[in-house]
């Protein structure tokens, strides 16, 4: 595996919001979450992850209540167009992921197999947003390199097509983790619980998804979310004899 970093910097897209019914949230309230993208800029061009809300049926739209942002305002707001990006990469194909797939017709589309092939079959997506016309799929099956230290990383679980996207950057790895996890809070609580397995506590220990052991080969140094404007990032080493740190950027 090569891990070089690359000269890349990547920027947060505000997408809008949504409100997740209490029945969802696992609370008495509904909480309402943001719909993030992220834009990539790399010496192969733009990569977008992710590209906001679509259009839904009249019961979605009842139930999440959504509020969108155009995807054309937040790309001018970061400085670019359209017509810039290169290539999208979706973490899954839920309505509030692949909502700008068919303003950018013509664009490479990577997905996991396992994903496109669910779309395919209906059931979790809108149609309209996954068979548009210009639709140009490249399907992908379990983890690979696409543009020089940028990875895209099987991370199922969400959907059982689920990938997330590493960026190997120069002043450390970033991990876009789309919905893997739902929260920062939630990503942190599984990365302690696999921190105590392998430490060897005894059971019983909380679980933790298996595919967070190659997320961290890659020594994250910055978790980003789809669903949270937190951002996760590993505690500083105390030095010998010295204060500990508090993490910062």
């Amino acid at each position: 595996m090569r891990n070089t970093p690359s000269n890349m910097t990547v920027q947060r897209l505000d997408l809008g919001y949504f409100i997740r019914p209490a029945s969802e949230t696992g609370t008495s309230q509904p909480r309402a979450e943001p719909v993030l993208a992220y834009l990539v800029r790399h010496d192969k061009g733009l990569l977008l992850f992710d590209t906001g809300i679509g259009a839904a049926d009249p019961d979605t739209e009842a139930h999440y209540r959504p509020l969108r942002r155009a995807l054309q305002e937040a790309l001018t707001a970061a400085g670019a167009a359209l017509d810039d990006i290169s290539l999208v990469v979706n973490c899954h194909l839920h309505f509030d992921h692949c909502g700008g797939n068919p303003l950018l017709a013509g664009r490479p589309v990577l997905v996991q197999q396992t994903e496109l092939e669910a779309a395919q079959q209906g059931g979790h997506i809108f149609d309209h947003l996954i068979d548009f016309p210009g639709a140009a799929y490249e399907v992908t099956a379990g983890e690979t390199e696409v543009w020089p230290g940028v990875w895209i990383i099987p991370t199922p679980g969400h959907t059982q097509g689920h990938q997330s996207l590493v960026l190997r950057q120069n002043d450390g790895t970033v991990l876009l983790a789309g919905q893997a996890h739902d929260t920062a809070s939630h990503f942190a609580s599984e990365h302690l619980a696999r921190r105590a397995a392998h430490d060897g506590l005894q059971p019983p220990l909380p679980p933790y998804q298996p595919w967070l052991d190659r997320l961290t080969d890659f020594d994250p140094r910055r978790v980003l979310f789809a669903h949270d404007c937190s951002v996760w990032e590993p505690p500083r080493t105390r030095p010998a004899g010295g204060p500990a740190e508090a993490a910062t950027g």
